[in-house]
C-alpha cells in the first residue's frame, strides 16, 4: 500500500474534485529539483528549444509561458530525471485510482516569468454529467485525471466549487454553453469570491483534480511547475521512460524524435506591436479596458457568472476581488 495516500484523500476529493498529496520529499532535495527547472528554461530560451507556448511576450522580456514535452533528451536534465525516480508518481495514481495502469498522454513544464498571469475559466474535458460521481468508497473512479507537480509553495487555479456548478443548486452556470461562451470572451472573468477554491501545492506536493471542472489558470510572479494529464491504459501497450514508473504516450518518450503531433505548441515569440501592448497594459491596464469595451455585449449574455478582471494580467492584479 501506498503510505501517502490517506484516507482523508479519497474524502476531500469527493467532496471537492480536487486534493493535495505530499511526496515526502527532502526539502532540499526539492530546492534543488527548482533551481534545475530554472536552468531548463534558460536552457530553452538560450538553445531556441522547440516546443513550448508563449502567452503574453514582453517588449524587453522573452516570456516562455511552458515547456511542452519536459522529458525529452533536448532540454530535461539528469536532476529532473532523478525526481521522477524519486517521486513515484505513477505509485500514487495506482493506489487513488480505479485504474488498470495510468499512462500519461500531456506533459508540460508551466515556467512563466516573473509576471502575473490569469487565463480564461475553461474545462480540459466537457463530460461534465460525470463531476463528483467518483464511486461512494474505495478507489476513485474517473475517465481523467489532471496532476500538478510543485516545487515551491504556489497557487496555481482558481476551481469552481461543486455547488455553483452547472445544474447545482447555487448555479452561476446557465448552460454548457455558458461556459463555452466565457471561455471565449476576450478579458477573463473574475466570479464571486466564495464560488472558487484557489488551489496549487506546496513545495514537494502534487495536485489532484478533475479536469472536467470549470477552472481558471491563476498565478503571482514566476512559476515552476508540471502539468500533466493522465488516462487509464487499461492493459494496452503503450510506452515508459526509464526514469517514471508510469507509462507515456509515444511523444512523451524521452527519445523521440521524429513525427511530433501537430497539437505540440511551437514556440514562438509574439509580434513586437503585441509585446509592446502586453509590456504597457501591464503597468497601465488601458488594453483590458479596451478589451472589456469591445466585448461588452457578450460580456452582458454571462453577467451572472461574474465581471470583467480588469487587473488581471496586470501588476496590480488580485488574487481575491
Amino acid at each position: 500500500m501506498e503510505n501517502r495516500v490517506k484516507d482523508y484523500h479519497f474524502k476531500h476529493f469527493r467532496e471537492k474534485g480536487w486534493v493535495n498529496i505530499d511526496l515526502d520529499l527532502d526539502d532540499k532535495y526539492v530546492d534543488e529539483v527548482y533551481f534545475s527547472l530554472k536552468q531548463m528554461r534558460e536552457n530553452a530560451i538560450s538553445k531556441k528549444y522547440k516546443f513550448g507556448r508563449v502567452y503574453y511576450d514582453h517588449l524587453l522580456d522573452f516570456n516562455l509561458a511552458a515547456i511542452e514535452l519536459p522529458f525529452n533528451n533536448n532540454i530535461c536534465t539528469d536532476i529532473v530525471r532523478n525526481f521522477f525516480q524519486k517521486a513515484q508518481i505513477g505509485s500514487i495514481l495506482n493506489n487513488f485510482l480505479d485504474w488498470k495502469s495510468p499512462v500519461n498522454v500531456l506533459s508540460r513544464l508551466f515556467c512563466m516569468g516573473n509576471y502575473n498571469y490569469r487565463g480564461q475559466w475553461h474545462r480540459d474535458t466537457e463530460n461534465t454529467e460525470k463531476m463528483f460521481k467518483y464511486g461512494n468508497e474505495g478507489k476513485i473512479k474517473i475517465d481523467t485525471i489532471q496532476v500538478g507537480i510543485y516545487s515551491e509553495n504556489q497557487f496555481g487555479f482558481r476551481i469552481l466549487k461543486k455547488d455553483y456548478e452547472v445544474g447545482r443548486k447555487k448555479t452561476i452556470l446557465k448552460s454548457k454553453l455558458d461556459s463555452q461562451n466565457i471561455g471565449n470572451i476576450g478579458i477573463p472573468i473574475n466570479p464571486l469570491n466564495e464560488s472558487y477554491d484557489m488551489v496549487g501545492g506546496t513545495k514537494g506536493s502534487i495536485l489532484l483534480f478533475d479536469p472536467n471542472i470549470f477552472h481558471q489558470g491563476s498565478t503571482a510572479g514566476s512559476r515552476f511547475d508540471f502539468h500533466m494529464r493522465f488516462a487509464d491504459g487499461k492493459d494496452e501497450k503503450y510506452f515508459k521512460n526509464d526514469f517514471q514508473d508510469f507509462n507515456v504516450v509515444q511523444h512523451l518518450k524521452s527519445d523521440f524524435t521524429d513525427n511530433f503531433p501537430d497539437s505540440i505548441s511551437i514556440i514562438k515569440r509574439q509580434s513586437h506591436k503585441l509585446r509592446l501592448i502586453n509590456t504597457f497594459n501591464y503597468l497601465f491596464p488601458i488594453y483590458n479596458i479596451y478589451r472589456m469595451l469591445k466585448d461588452s455585449q457578450n460580456i452582458k449574455k454571462i453577467s451572472g457568472f461574474g465581471r470583467p478582471d480588469i487587473l488581471s494580467n496586470t501588476l496590480y492584479q488580485k488574487t481575491l476581488d
